[in-house]
């Protein structure tokens, strides 16, 4: 399937400098050909070189590993170093209908070290609803990804903040983590558990239709300086805002508390509040730590959030018999059988026949 135009490499894009060496190119996909392939199924780009590495750009268009498969795509860029192990920062966007490169629509590696004498990896999986994709960024069927590499010297341990062949790597999120530490010009307090911590309406609102609802609607606390939170502990609250302001999950270690709970507690409030992204992180973390102590509790807190890969994930976990023979001398078995007695009823009878 030809994917890519003539038109749409440039051969020039490519250049040295002393500190890097960078290249944009641009992949148009079929996206009305490839929205059927199935989860972790990819085309690729043909071969393009930077710095004499030869690169390849993977899409999955059903998402791959952890992503929310098959309602997410994911990006991965490749490369085959000729002699030595090869540090680079990349990135990827869309192309808006009007072929200019969307703001919102753009995701970034800012160092990955790739392996020599092999096609090594690193992708990105990219949370994008298919309805807004075909909304914003289709023209006759296609749309085009654009993606921006540039590779380091020895020398050279940061990347540059400036453009980088055409892309520039936004700084914004370094800002409003600025904003969230300082909290300067605050305008809204949280009262939560005895603690109060200080947020900008605005900035929850954008974020957060719930926010939006209660701060900028016809809901009492619309007027109220300090608002009541109940049912949220201060630790998922203050993590919750930390991802409001920096699309990422802070340090929640507690010494008392499994990072697992944590998460999963996460997980309702961001459910609560609207906050998709986060949902979407928390899923992806409680996929990656299923074990014999968190298996029913996640499966329980899947069902309850109607969060199918999650639940598909733990009784993938469940089903495998030696797990379940495990799970069988616990106080949970009861509640899981009386949820799924089919699948377990089979389960136990291949057991018993392995007996």
């Amino acid at each position: 399937m030809a994917l890519l135009n003539d038109g749409d490499l440039d051969e020039d894009a490519s250049y040295m400098s002393m500190e890097v060496a960078c290249g944009t190119f641009q992949f148009k996909v079929d996206y009305l050909k490839t929205k059927s392939m199935a989860f972790n199924e990819y085309i690729t780009s043909p071969i393009f070189k930077v710095n004499g590495h030869d690169c390849k750009i993977l899409y999955f268009p059903s998402g791959y590993f952890f992503s929310n498969g098959g309602k997410s795509v994911g990006m991965a860029l490749a490369m085959h170093c000729k002699s030595e192990d090869v540090t680079a920062s990349f990135s990827f966007g869309l192309l808006d209908k009007y072929g200019r490169l969307s703001s919102n629509a753009c995701v970034r590696i800012n160092m990955w070290t790739f392996s020599k004498n092999c096609w090594d990896e690193n992708g990105i999986p990219w949370y994008m609803e298919r309805s807004e994709l075909e909304a914003d960024f289709l023209r006759d069927g296609c749309f085009t990804l654009v993606c921006s590499v540039m590779i380091l010297s020895e020398s050279y341990k940061e990347v540059p903040k400036r453009f980088v062949s055409g892309i520039m790597p936004s700084n914004i999120d370094d800002h409003f983590v600025d904003l969230f530490e300082r909290k300067e010009t605050t305008d809204v307090s949280f009262e939560v558990d005895g603690e109060i911590f200080t947020a900008h309406r605005s900035v929850l609102a954008a974020r957060s239709p719930v926010f939006n609802a209660q701060l900028f609607g016809s809901m009492t606390e619309s007027k109220m300086e300090t608002i009541a939170i109940k049912d949220i502990k201060p630790l998922i609250f203050k993590a919750m805002l930390h991802f409001i302001y920096t699309d990422s999950l802070p340090d929640m270690s507690d010494e008392n508390i499994p990072l697992v709970i944590i998460t999963q507690h996460l997980l309702v409030a961001a459910d609560r509040y609207g906050l998709d992204g986060l949902k979407s992180l928390c899923e992806d973390r409680l996929s990656r730590d299923i074990s014999m102590d968190t298996a029913i509790s996640t499966l329980a807190l899947a069902e309850e959030l109607n969060l199918v890969e999650l639940k598909d994930h733990c009784l993938c976990f469940i089903s495998d018999p030696k797990n379940l023979l495990l799970l069988s001398v616990t106080d949970e078995y009861v509640q899981l059988m009386q949820r799924y007695p089919c699948l377990l009823k089979k389960i136990g009878d291949e057991i018993r026949g392995q007996f």
